[in-house]
Order: C-alpha cells, then sequence, then structure tokens
C-alpha cells in the first residue's frame, strides 16, 4: 500500500537528505585555504642556536644566534668600566655570526690585500709583525676595513645568488656581539666566572706575552662558547658596529648610530692576546678610532637582515656629531 507523506514531511525529508549527500563533498576539500595560515617562513633564518652554516664561496662557517632578550653587564663586576651598569636588551632579529675570527686566508680571498704585512703600519703602531698563515686572524684592518670586506663579501654572494636583497654581511652590533659571545649565560665569562679557566677559551697576556707570543694565534685552538663560537674571549679584539660611549644602550634593538659629541670611536669586544683576563669580560667594551690599525684587533663577520646605510660608512657622507 502507498502512503503519501504530508507536504511538510517531504519537504524535512528532502532538506535532510540534502545535507548528508554534501557532507562528503565538503570534507574531501583539502585545497580550502585557511586565512589564519602562518606566513611562509624566512628560509635564510636558522632553527635553532649554535646551527651552523658555511653556504659562502669562502667555505667560512657562520653560527645562528637568536633573538631574545637579556641583561648587558655583569653586576658582580666592582672593576667593570664607567657606564657598565646592567641594561636589558631586546634583539627582534636573529643574525648568523662568524664561528671564527676573518682570517688572513679569507682576507685576501676578498679583498687581494695582506695589511698586517704593511712595513709602514707596523712601524707606525710600534707592533711586532704579526705570524703569517691563511688560519691566523686578519690584524691590522680598521672598522672602515672591516666593514668594506663585509660590503665587498655581500657583493659578491648576492651576484652569485646566495644572499637575498634583504639581507647583507655586516658587522654585529655591541649588543648582539654580546649577546653571542654569552650565549645564554650571565657570568664574568661564557663559562663561568672562574678567571682561572679562562686560558682554556682564549689566547691572553698570561699565555701568550708571558710565554713570549706577541702576535695573535690560529683561530679555533681555544675551546669555543656555548654556541660553537670560537676565540670570544682574547685572540684579537673585533670591531662593533656601534659609535662607542660609555653607558650602554638598553632596549630594542640598540645600536649607537650616530658619534657621541665626547668620542670619534667605534667599540671593540672581546679582549685581546695582549691584554688582562679582565679586558677579555663577556661585558666588557671599549672604543678605537675608526682608523685606527694593529696586530690586536680584527673582527668576525654577521650575516643579518639589511640595515639602513649609515653616514660614517665606507664610501657615504661624513658623520655627524648627533649624540643619540
Amino acid at each position: 500500500m502507498n502512503v503519501r507523506l504530508p507536504i511538510e514531511s517531504r519537504r524535512l525529508f528532502a532538506c535532510v537528505l540534502a545535507a548528508v549527500c554534501c557532507l562528503p563533498a565538503r570534507e574531501s576539500k583539502p585545497d580550502v585555504p585557511d586565512n589564519g595560515a602562518k606566513p611562509v617562513a624566512d628560509p635564510m633564518r636558522g632553527k635553532k642556536a649554535g646551527e651552523v652554516r658555511d653556504d659562502n664561496s669562502l667555505k667560512m662557517k657562520l653560527v645562528w644566534c637568536p633573538a631574545g632578550t637579556f641583561v648587558r653587564g655583569t653586576k658582580s663586576e666592582t672593576d667593570r668600566p664607567p657606564g657598565g651598569d646592567q641594561v636589558e636588551v631586546t634583539l627582534t632579529r636573529g643574525i648568523w655570526l662568524g664561528k671564527h675570527e676573518v682570517t688572513q686566508g679569507e682576507w685576501k680571498r676578498v679583498m687581494r690585500t695582506e695589511p698586517w704585512t704593511d712595513k709602514d703600519l707596523v712601524e707606525e703602531t710600534g707592533d711586532d709583525f704579526p705570524k703569517a698563515g691563511p688560519d691566523f686572524p686578519a690584524t691590522f684592518v680598521s672598522w672602515n676595513d672591516a666593514l668594506a670586506f663585509c660590503r665587498k663579501l655581500t657583493e659578491l654572494e648576492r651576484q652569485a645568488g646566495r644572499v637575498p636583497d634583504g639581507w647583507e654581511y655586516t658587522l654585529p652590533t655591541a649588543a648582539e656581539w654580546e649577546s653571542a659571545c654569552r650565549a645564554g649565560t650571565k657570568a664574568r665569562f661564557s663559562f663561568g666566572d672562574d678567571e682561572s679557566q679562562l686560558g682554556e677559551y682564549a689566547w691572553y697576556g698570561r699565555n701568550a706575552v708571558s710565554a713570549g707570543e706577541f702576535s695573535p694565534h690560529p683561530v679555533g685552538q681555544k675551546r669555543p662558547n656555548g654556541w660553537g663560537l670560537y676565540d670570544m674571549h682574547g685572540n684579537v679584539s673585533e670591531w662593533c658596529r656601534d659609535w662607542y660611549r660609555d653607558e650602554l644602550p638598553a632596549g630594542r634593538d640598540p645600536e649607537v648610530k650616530t658619534r657621541p659629541g665626547q668620542y670619534d670611536c667605534h667599540v671593540l669586544r672581546g679582549g685581546n692576546w695582549g691584554g688582562t683576563a679582565n679586558s677579555c669580560r663577556s661585558s666588557n667594551h671599549w672604543g678605537e678610532e675608526q682608523a685606527s690599525r694593529s696586530s690586536r684587533s680584527g673582527f668576525r663577520v654577521a650575516l643579518s637582515p639589511a640595515r639602513e646605510p649609515r653616514p660614517q660608512e665606507p664610501g657615504a657622507k661624513s658623520p655627524t656629531t648627533t649624540d643619540k
């Protein structure tokens, strides 16, 4: 016997049937765009502290130093310099920092010069000729020279398609350098407060000059810090981007970008082969004129997001005297 449903029931049945039939079709659409999807990660950025890359023409090893917040200076250091009080710093972007100081071999391949053999420079400073060899740090380089190397390397790597326009080789800021040196630590040195251990991590006055070695040593002979960076304490002092001033800048991505009125110097970090243990502290900073060259100073490169050119950089306009 045929039973005819009321029209209201037939309509309800049709709606339910349509809804059921549509369910598989909706569930089988994997390509529906997700408006809340995360942006594509920058392939240039590292994934964890201490990660290493060497995809450049020099096969220079670079170590990922992540963004984060840390405290500059060390409160317990009674022998810290003026302006060495603790300040909080937040770095909003990570950088790739040279695992070693730039070597003579790397310098020669990029710049085609050997400033450490320049007799006039050596006589002018009164230094001895530093030892030569591809693994010794490049010395007798000024702040201008170091930035010129970074610019040249950036140009070469961009031409080869290995560095995108939004990234560049440059010098680390003083805050970036200290964060990398500390590698998450808070003590006087990256390995702790015990000065007696310094000789395991650094070439400095006590194990270099006292042993009759008046020159830097090949890079990477001592123990690295927690992120795998060598010679952050001792060997050669390292140029940073900042102009020098006594007070440590704080806050978000701090950098002294313009020349303070009282100094015409850029920041050096890390102590050196002729210095004291105190000069090798993670927080220690001092300044030298940007044209200064010696067997005690060198640098390491940072591969970082591109920054705005500054007036005092090589080839640019004369620096201002604004204290910022």
